[in-house]
């Protein structure tokens, strides 16, 4: 928790995030440069996407609380998978 390199990418992945959430429509295109990174540069296993998309629903949901209601949840876990889905582009 105190490595500032990790601090820094983790931001950089949820902002990375929050701007899918404006390109809901163009996911593949939107993460297409960071799946290419990700995927064939840095050979990332495409599995932790899936991964990472479950954590940020989990905190989301210890943060939000009862007020994170199963259909919040439902729909932010389609999002995640939606992501995870584009960031594995090679894959599939």
């Amino acid at each position: 928790m105190g490595n500032a390199k990790v601090k820094v990418h983790g931001k950089k992945v949820i902002d990375s995030f929050s701007n899918g959430l404006k390109h809901l429509d163009d996911l593949k295109g939107t993460f297409a440069s960071l799946s290419e990174l990700h995927c064939d540069k840095l050979h990332v296993d495409p599995e932790n996407f899936k991964l990472l998309g479950n954590v940020i629903v989990i905190v989301l949901a210890h943060h939000l609380g009862k007020d994170f209601t199963p259909e919040e949840q439902a729909a932010f876990q389609k999002v995640v998978a939606g992501v995870a889905n584009a960031m594995t582009h090679k894959y599939h």
